[in-house]
């Protein structure tokens, strides 16, 4: 994390670029190996920001750190960088947030919607001298219908 960048506007650039991050799903083969293949980028972010023992709460409903993957990959497909609004608060309710909780909410309208969508993000992160600032625990809140396959 850059000293410039508030731990809230982390958190929004972290689920922003996963959402603008192409996901590529292999079909099993049978256990045969056909050689490299295009890179999930999807994949590669969501295992720099999140912990190994991620895990988190969607909609109230306790998820673990494949869950949390899934949903965010449900959400991606609904997800449209149009007119996207992020608030990156520092408070929560007025009392300040603590230094390793940090939280956003981002509003937009998905494709082919005039309804638009908030999802709040709120985490829970710890900070690696090698991997820099990780997601131990995420909780969204939203539409559950956004977070479903």
């Amino acid at each position: 994390m850059s000293v410039a960048t508030s731990p809230n506007h982390w958190l929004s650039d972290c689920l922003c670029d996963l959402m603008a991050s192409p996901h590529v799903s292999m079909p099993s083969q049978g256990g045969m190996h056909l050689g490299p293949g295009p890179v999930d980028v999807f994949t590669t972010r969501f295992d720099q920001y999140f912990e190994p023992n991620a895990r988190g709460t969607i909609c109230g409903r306790s998820v673990d750190r494949e869950g949390l993957r899934a949903a965010l990959l449900a959400l991606q497909k609904r997800w449209n960088t149009e007119a996207l609004k992020v608030s990156d608060e520092a408070h929560l309710h007025g009392v300040p947030l603590g230094h390793n909780l940090v939280r956003t909410d981002v509003e937009w309208t998905p494709r082919g919607s005039t309804v638009p969508e908030v999802v709040m993000a709120e985490a829970t992160v710890g900070e690696q001298q090698d991997r820099g600032l990780r997601i131990r625990f995420l909780k969204m809140e939203g539409n559950s219908a956004l977070f479903r396959s």
